[in-house]
């Protein structure tokens, strides 16, 4: 048996370790036309390389303002419904 002392703290622990999950289940989606280049690739999960590919063979579009690339988030539904890129 269990002292209630201790299932009680077992069940709180549980009860974070629920929140926290349901947090890191829950994404938001981003409301701005455009997303930079690290938030696609996390969204399509992809690395630097595979980005800088798809970007110089002009299978995804990018917009440059000063030293930020960003990708329009239309781009995210292509990548996985064009057969094309891979």
């Amino acid at each position: 048996m269990i002292p209630e002392q201790e299932l009680k703290q077992i069940k709180e622990t549980q009860g974070k370790i629920l929140e926290k999950l349901e947090s890191l289940q829950t994404r938001e989606i981003p409301q701005s036309p455009y997303i930079t280049a690290i938030e696609f690739m996390e969204a399509v999960r992809i690395r630097r390389t595979k980005f800088d590919h798809l970007v110089a063979t002009n299978q995804i579009k990018t917009l440059k303002k000063s030293r930020k690339i960003y990708v329009p988030t239309s781009e995210i539904s292509k990548f996985f419904s064009d057969p094309s890129i891979k």
